[in-house]
């Protein structure tokens, strides 16, 4: 379970990275009119990929880590708070409240995974 579950964790945490960057760069980088054609990265199929991909790992991750080796609910706050901003990005009030919400919502993610790692890796440390 500690292997796995590290494993899930630092790919389910550069994975909410990525996308903390993707969200915070593409509307820069497509700025440029040079580097119009990769529009495609702006694609709402690639966000939601990101979106479900977050979910399957905190529900892999997270969860049963929770449930089975810290009992600590901090990591799943954080994931729970970071897909509540993730999904108030999704409202596209404005450019910048979907950029922000969703770089914030994807920061948190990761900082749950992060928290998550950690925990596995003290429990781990630690026999009772």
């Amino acid at each position: 379970m500690k292997i796995k579950n590290n494993t899930i964790d630092l790919i389910a945490l550069s994975s909410s990275l990525i996308c903390a960057v993707h969200c915070a760069t593409i509307p820069v980088v497509l700025s440029f009119s040079s580097l119009s054609s990769l529009h495609f990265l702006e694609n709402p199929y690639i966000e939601w990929t990101f979106i479900s991909f977050g979910l399957v790992f905190v529900l892999t991750s997270l969860w049963p880590s929770y449930k089975k080796v810290h009992h600590k609910a901090k990591p799943l706050l954080y994931a729970a708070l970071g897909f509540l901003f993730i999904a108030l990005g999704r409202l596209n009030l404005t450019e910048l409240w979907e950029i922000s919400n969703t770089v914030i919502g994807a920061s948190l993610v990761a900082l749950a995974h992060y928290l998550n790692w950690k925990l596995l890796r003290t429990k781990g440390n630690h026999k009772h």
